[in-house]
């Protein structure tokens, strides 16, 4: 049975076992180890060549993001199309090569300490003739001033995760080496959440300090904390800390699991702490990636009353929050101390900006227009309730156009002219809708439900007759399921007819073409198609179910923003 789904079955009789072991040496706690000299040598060199850590889409931590966070609190970053880069601790690149790829006159410089993910990061670069990106092998604590200025810094995953003198190393260089007007992106585990990841961190290394084998260590870490859930009878908090930690451990990933709890340094702060820390290297608290972290607005208004008299601090507010949420984990801005930053967003900076949103809403024309309040859903179970038209107007326009970004001052001309308002006529009716809009989508981004972009995504909503999908996607498909799109997300393709397809979208053929390759992809076995009716034995039509699925594949990759072309 596989290390990644091995869970202790019979619990008394393991119990018993465990103990005789514990007495004869733990190394066979769960099974047998099988140590060789090797392994020790593996264990000292560094753990992200040992095992690596596949790399992905930082969404959050896109410049488009930063630069959009920075602009509604009052700053005016640089621009995104033509900015300078630096992610430390980078991987394999492919954050960053997805950048590169969509800012092609952005200059992007990767650094991280592992020779192995670099080596891979670099090979995708020259498949993909990139010009724009850098990577390289560096450590950290030899980054000075010499390597310039950078708009947008981005270091995701190391500040909790290193010693102390990495930690301050890391905010030294993004201090010296941020723009004037730059924004940093830091990731870090925090308290008070922390703590119960603390707890069951400190058992799993404690079980797996005696197994030196990367694989065994991750399995022996998930069996114990399997075993130690599932073998409570008390039902108390404890047994309800453990199962969810259990949940939480049995969705990560093996190499996460790895780098992350089974890691040396793993080292959650107080988010006031992380901000005093920042402020001793000159660099100042803007707000969080997310700018529906910081809401208060899923709280009953006497708590949110309550958690504003307690501190007139901004900060201590931000506190007393990851207080009442238990947060783990934050995704923090930083700036240069002397920016003059706007106390809350504005409304009035959304008029510049670029709006999507996948909201759905079973709408009629005549619902549009009347007073009617009509229910839009957007991700993650949010949704608006409005009676406005010119809002319903807005809003059924971006779940039309999704996943296209309309710019604000197109978004309102739709809206007024369902409303049957004349767009061009100016006035102050004009003003007063540009507002209510306005004021409607902040409420709607804070809360999760659209986006703002200040430098749209470039991508088509539908394929050409010879369409091309991106080349980071059709390299990645080559590799396996995860590949990133033109709107810098990861997506899973699990169909390997949709991963096959992908490879083949490189602008040389058209749909015929298509077709063809797919049939000889089947017939040589290269790909399966089920049988939609395995009621009847009839043999189907390969090139007519091809036909149709070619069509639907290509709709979704276009849904999917996969498609340049």
């Amino acid at each position: 049975m596989g290390f990644l789904n091995w869970r202790v079955h019979n619990f008394s009789d393991t119990l018993n076992y465990c103990m005789m072991q514990r007495v004869a040496g733990r190394q066979n706690f769960f099974g047998d180890d099988g140590f060789s000299e090797n392994k020790f040598v593996h264990m000292a060199m560094n753990p992200y060549d040992t095992v690596g850590y596949p790399g992905f889409a930082l969404a959050q931590a896109h410049p488009n993001r930063l630069a959009t966070v920075a602009t509604l609190f009052g700053m005016t970053p640089a621009d995104v199309s033509h900015c300078r880069v630096l992610e430390l601790g980078c991987g394999d690149g492919l954050n960053l090569i997805s950048v590169a790829l969509g800012l092609t006159e952005a200059e992007c410089l990767g650094v991280d300490h592992s020779e192995t993910g670099i080596v891979k990061g670099q090979n995708i670069v020259r498949e993909l003739g990139l010009k724009n990106i850098d990577l390289r092998q560096f450590d950290i604590m030899e980054m000075g001033p010499d390597i310039g200025k950078f708009d947008y810094i981005v270091a995701h995953g190391i500040y909790s995760w290193v010693p102390p003198q990495v930690r301050d190393k890391l905010l030294c260089v993004c201090k010296q080496n941020l723009s004037e007007n730059g924004i940093a992106y830091v990731s870090y585990n925090t308290y008070p959440g922390g703590h119960l990841r603390d707890m069951v961190r400190g058992m799993m290394h404690y079980h797996v300090s005696e197994f030196s084998d990367p694989e065994r260590r991750v399995s022996q870490a998930r069996a114990l904390v399997s075993f130690l859930a599932q073998s409570s009878t008390e039902h108390n908090s404890y047994r309800q800390i453990l199962k969810m930690e259990l949940d939480r451990i049995d969705e990560a990933r093996d190499s996460s699991l790895f780098h992350d709890d089974l890691a040396e340094y793993n080292a959650p702060v107080y988010f006031y702490q992380f901000v005093d820390h920042a402020a001793r290297y000159g660099l100042k608290y803007l707000c969080e990636a997310h700018l529906f972290e910081i809401q208060t607005g899923i709280f009953p208004s006497e708590v949110v009353q309550t958690l504003q008299q307690m501190s007139d601090s901004a900060i201590a507010q931000e506190q007393y929050l990851d207080f009442l949420k238990g947060r783990r984990f934050r995704q923090t801005l930083l700036c240069q101390e002397d920016r003059q930053l706007d106390n809350a967003p504005s409304p009035k900076k959304i008029r510049s900006f670029y709006v999507a949103s996948p909201v759905q809403s079973e709408t009629s024309d005549r619902q549009l227009v009347s007073t009617e309040t009509v229910a839009f859903l957007g991700p993650n179970n949010s949704s608006i309730n409005t009676d406005n038209p010119l809002i319903k107007a807005a809003m059924s326009a971006l779940g039309g156009a999704w996943p296209m970004a309309m710019s604000f001052l197109d978004l309102l001309a739709k809206a007024r002219a369902v409303c049957g308002r004349n767009p061009s006529e100016p006035g102050e009716d004009v003003e007063a809708d540009a507002q209510a809009l306005a004021d409607m989508l902040l409420r709607a981004y804070a809360g999760g439900v659209a986006e703002f972009h200040i430098h749209p995504p470039q991508f088509v909503s539908k394929a050409n007759e010879k369409p091309i999908a991106s080349p980071l996607a059709r390299l990645q498909s080559r590799m396996g399921v995860g590949v990133i799109n033109l709107r810098h997300n990861n997506i899973a393709v699990e169909e390997a007819l949709g991963r096959h397809l992908l490879q083949l979208l490189d602008g040389s053929r058209d749909r015929n073409d298509l077709l063809n390759d797919l049939v000889i992809a089947v017939e040589s076995g290269l790909i399966k198609v089920e049988r939609a009716d395995t009621s009847t034995r009839e043999p189907i039509d390969i090139r007519k179910v091809l036909a149709v699925e070619l069509e639907q594949y290509l709709a979704k990759a276009a849904r999917l923003a996969l498609l340049v072309a």
